[in-house]
């Protein structure tokens, strides 16, 4: 052909080929089992049926567990982390007294799978919520929330995203619309355990926030789902990486047999029990394809029945994040959603003066374009930082809709020793998460305390990376975050 009729992306990809198979790439059969095996009990929309339900939903995850379970007596490993047998990383060892292996027959009481689907039910019932978790993240994202849910009287169903609390190959095939169907009928059975009861809420992470904004523009369309009344959003996927505009032609490269293992962005130690350390392009490729048909979907809705009625909304995000733009968040809530409905909370950087030296210029960048552009919002704007530079104590800054003059309020909370930033990964999990936390729960154990290493010793030696305690795992102003959550659910009193 003549090369003036391929066109440039044509060429690159070519470029791209040629490339990957001179140096030689390897294939599927040389990658760990958790790199290559594929859980052929995993849902996806092809099992729907007219009649599928959630309890049809959570039997499927009966046998995707036991399935998994069997993969991994059959592929012992000494090197799988999370996946050896006899693990405390691995989430099928999990028990009530976990400082010793469950070896003995009868020695201790199973408890949770917190990578599977669960419901949380109240003593009283006050009302319902669906919980969805992030993009290779599992339902353990939000136990913390959803235990404090249950306490005050609500429903909680927290829904697995297919592909997610198993192996990270589940990632490798799953799409969007995947997750969009376990939505719909995770909202379909929490209307069915409510009964004539219409609170029902959505609280959702990342993935799952723009999960529960694409479901919620459906039900402005089709009446007959469950309408939720209110949104709470952490570090809503609203924006995601440029690179995850060229993964799909990535990923088509990647079926090629010998270019198996460029289907994915990086394979990792697989060490944490409740999170996948690989990541594969096909993820990223479904993130940009949620969020490009968010976009769209919101101006067709708007063009079609208008969005007058879709409920209101509280974001929470943190002003540097390294996964979502926290511009593109901005711009939701200023030119996507209902005005004059709704808020956003922002973590804003340690601005106390030790750090303000060595801070980076687009952090202050990005804080002016937020803060200092001089003109009032149509949504309640609210910085969470600090009182003064010479402090780390925080306040929290709040400007209503259509005012340009913060009021402060001053919190009892600060910056902890050593915490720059908040992170995407840090917004829902306490200080106390005794997985994540600075400042983990002695009596939960569930194999690594990731919140708060401080290893010294050789490198080469620990399967880690050297920068992994950079980014902050939990969330030093969760306390605020729960009780602002609970005003915005028009929680009247704790139930007893």
């Amino acid at each position: 052909m003549h090369d003036g009729l391929i066109s440039y992306t044509q060429r690159l990809l070519l470029t791209a080929c040629c490339f990957l198979i001179l140096t030689g790439c390897s294939t599927l059969k040389s990658a760990a089992p958790w790199h290559r095996i594929i859980l052929d009990e995993e849902f996806s929309t092809a099992d729907l049926t007219a009649d599928y339900q959630w309890k049809d939903y959570l039997a499927q995850e009966d046998r995707l567990f036991a399935q998994l379970h069997k993969v991994l007596a059959d592929n012992p490993r000494t090197d799988a982390y999370r996946y050896q047998q006899d693990s405390l990383l691995n989430s099928f060892n999990h028990i009530d007294n976990n400082r010793a292996l469950p070896n003995a027959a009868n020695q201790h009481k199973i408890i949770n799978n917190w990578n599977r689907s669960f419901v949380l039910k109240p003593t009283q019932m006050r009302g319902g919520i669906v919980m969805l978790h992030g993009l290779s993240d599992s339902p353990y994202t939000v136990r913390s929330l959803a235990l404090h849910f249950q306490e005050q009287g609500f429903y909680v169903i927290a829904a697995r995203l297919p592909g997610h609390g198993t192996l990270p190959s589940g990632l490798l095939n799953v799409q969007w619309e995947d997750w969009a169907a376990v939505t719909k009928l995770a909202m379909r059975e929490l209307q069915m355990q409510l009964g004539e009861n219409n609170n029902i809420y959505f609280v959702s992470y990342s993935t799952g926030a723009a999960l529960a904004v694409d479901y919620t523009l459906n039900a402005q369309l089709d009446k007959k789902l469950p309408q939720p009344k209110k949104l709470v959003l952490l570090s809503p996927m609203f924006g995601v990486s440029k690179f995850a505009v060229l993964s799909k032609s990535v990923d088509l490269i990647g079926h090629i047999p010998l270019l198996s293992s460029e289907r994915w962005l990086s394979k990792q130690p697989e060490y944490n029990p409740f999170k996948y350390n690989s990541f594969t392009v096909n993820a990223g490729w479904q993130a940009r394809s949620l969020t490009r048909n968010l976009e769209e979907k919101m101006t067709m809705v708007e063009k079609s029945v208008g969005l007058k009625n879709f409920p209101p909304v509280l974001g929470f995000q943190s002003l540097m994040d390294a996964t979502i733009s926290t511009a593109a968040v901005e711009h939701f809530f200023a030119h996507k959603f209902q005005p004059y409905k709704n808020e956003l909370v922002i973590f804003d950087i340690n601005r106390h003066q030790n750090y303000l030296p060595i801070t980076r210029s687009a952090s202050t960048e990005l804080f002016t374009r937020v803060f200092v552009d001089g003109n009032p919002k149509n949504y309640n704007l609210v910085r969470i930082g600090n009182t003064n530079s010479s402090s780390h104590q925080v306040s929290e800054w709040r400007r209503n809709a259509e005012s340009s003059d913060d009021k402060e309020m001053p919190l009892s909370l600060e910056f902890p020793r050593g915490v720059f930033s908040l992170s995407h990964i840090a917004l829902p999990f306490p200080i106390n998460d005794p997985t994540y936390g600075l400042e983990p729960d002695e009596g939960e154990f569930y194999g690594i305390r990731l919140g708060n290493l401080n290893f010294r010793g050789e490198r080469n030696t620990l399967a880690l990376a050297a920068d992994t305690n950079q980014r902050l795992n939990a969330n030093p102003f969760y306390s605020y975050m729960e009780k602002r959550i609970d005003e915005w659910l028009e929680i009247p009193q704790p139930i007893k």
